[in-house]
């Protein structure tokens, strides 16, 4: 039965998106994303570009936000075909590999991270989106992040109060109200340290609104760990 859904759904590298060889199979990426993961430059502000020293956003892009900080694994480009096939093809199994390489990429370059955080929780779907998709991407690369690192997990720590229009339709402006007061917490926070993970980094509307209703839950600290960004505004 497996032989059958490979032959169907062949496994593919889990940043790259490329149909794995027999021998690649063995893991989760193809031979040239293995010999280098093509992780963020830690000299770059995924944001913005300009030069940094924490392998994170410049300071200049934070005080932008309401969160405390902001890291990304990946520029979009990289990751865009890995993502389309776990998001809207459903390939959970892409989705664990790049989960597994968040983590790496935590353990590599943010090990202050691991070490501040209380909880990581993630950015959430409209209940109708979710059933409609099958699964929250968010949720599997947390999951595959708490695997690898230990960090907990709090699964139903955000939600939706009501349906939104895709962000992708909308521009900078419009994207912030769309959002504004879209999320409620379902936990108290107090004196929490919070790792916010999401799939994708554009305008940084979506953690924005979701650390301010994190900070309402009584969050002491937000900070923002995306898969991958995809630009300035």
């Amino acid at each position: 039965m497996k032989n059958l859904l490979n032959l169907i759904f062949p496994p593919r590298c889990a940043v790259c998106g490329e149909v794995l060889t027999l021998e690649e199979q063995k893991g989760v990426l193809c031979k040239k994303c293995g010999e280098e993961l093509p992780y963020f430059s830690e000299n770059i502000c995924p944001h913005c570009g300009g030069e940094t020293n924490n392998a994170g956003f410049c300071e200049f892009c934070v005080k932008a936000y309401a969160f405390d900080s902001a890291c990304a694994a990946f520029p979009y480009e990289t990751v865009r075909d890995a993502i389309h096939l776990f998001k809207y093809d459903g390939d959970k199994r892409i989705g664990h590999g790049l989960g597994e390489v968040m983590a790496e990429y935590l353990l590599k370059y943010h090990e202050e991270l691991l070490v501040k955080t209380d909880v990581m929780v993630s950015v959430p779907l409209h209940p109708k989106k979710e059933k409609y998709r099958g699964f929250n991407q968010t949720h599997i690369l947390c999951e595959k992040i708490s695997e690898k690192t230990g960090l907990i997990f709090e699964k139903q720590a955000l939600g939706r109060k009501r349906e939104t229009i895709a962000q992708s339709e909308l521009n900078p402006e419009e994207r912030k109200m769309n959002l504004r007061d879209a999320f409620i917490a379902k936990k108290d926070f107090a004196g929490k340290r919070i790792l916010l993970v999401d799939d994708i980094f554009t305008t940084g509307t979506t953690c924005n609104e979701c650390a301010k209703e994190l900070y309402r839950a009584g969050a002491k600290e937000v900070m923002v760990f995306s898969l991958s960004a995809a630009g300035t505004e």
